[in-house]
């Protein structure tokens, strides 16, 4: 009897620690889709450059993030280009940060100075603990003052990157192969430009109006081709670093509107 209760309590005492671990892990999994995982460099690095037209890359600053205090410089650059990817979806307030974020921009000189500052800023508080609907309040509360200018001209961004990951229409972000340029244009309607949906031709996308409104022209299936023809190493790369970047027929196929 004591040698069959010994082995009882032995086994209670297996699957106490057992269950215990399976929590923890998946407690541990849980909070680690908030946790912001670090890149290696070069392969940031390579992802944020994609972003921006070949000619354009070696004389561009690229940022890198130290998810324990936000984007610092790996690259200074001479050409007024700046590329980083971002991790932090600022615009979202009811939506939790997450760490599967990943939409490579380069902005002009002008977008340098004025709509990477949002980023930069958003990376930076999330890093000292805020939640996303903190960040969105405290980085839209600067908009419109003296210090924090919108762009003072016309001016391009640039995501002609392969692949990005990031929210659309749905409560999930998507990955998608939809190299696109953003021109800058604060207070303009699709009705003003004629633009509808996501399709050949320009349309806008208002994230922050008055600020962050910008015309959205998607490049053409054939530099489509092209750009992921000339990137497939980086994308090979990015598959093996986190499946949800791997590039499928339905990737490259699917629209923000899907």
């Amino acid at each position: 009897m004591k040698v069959v209760s010994s082995l009882i309590v032995l086994a209670f005492a297996v699957a106490t620690h057992a269950q215990t671990n399976f929590f923890a892990q998946t407690g541990n999994q849980s909070l680690s889709s908030t946790n912001l995982e670090r890149m290696s460099e070069s392969l940031e690095m390579r992802f944020a450059l994609s972003a921006v037209p070949p000619q354009l890359r070696d004389n561009a600053t690229t940022y890198v993030l130290d998810p324990a205090k936000g984007y610092v410089v790996n690259h200074k650059g001479t050409n007024g280009v700046s590329c980083i990817v971002v991790r932090s979806d600022w615009q979202w307030p009811d939506r939790p940060f997450r760490n599967d974020i990943y939409w490579p921009v380069c902005y002009d000189a002008e977008g340098s100075k004025t709509l990477l500052q949002d980023y930069l800023y958003a990376a930076e508080l999330r890093a000292r603990g805020m939640d996303a609907k903190q960040v969105h309040n405290e980085v839209t509360r600067r908009f419109g003052k003296p210090d924090y200018p919108n762009p003072a001209r016309p001016g391009v961004s640039y995501m002609i990157a392969p692949v990005m990951r990031g929210f659309t229409r749905g409560t999930e972000p998507v990955t998608m192969n939809m190299p696109h340029y953003m021109f800058y244009a604060p207070g303009v309607t699709n009705s003003d430009i004629g633009g509808k949906g996501y399709g050949q031709y320009p349309f806008m996308l208002r994230m922050s109006p008055g600020r962050d409104d910008v015309i959205i022209m998607l490049v053409g299936e054939t530099e489509k081709a092209k750009i992921l023809l000339d990137s497939k190493e980086l994308l090979a790369d990015l598959c093996s670093y986190r499946q949800y970047l791997c590039t499928t027929p339905a990737t490259r196929a699917r629209t923000p509107a899907d």
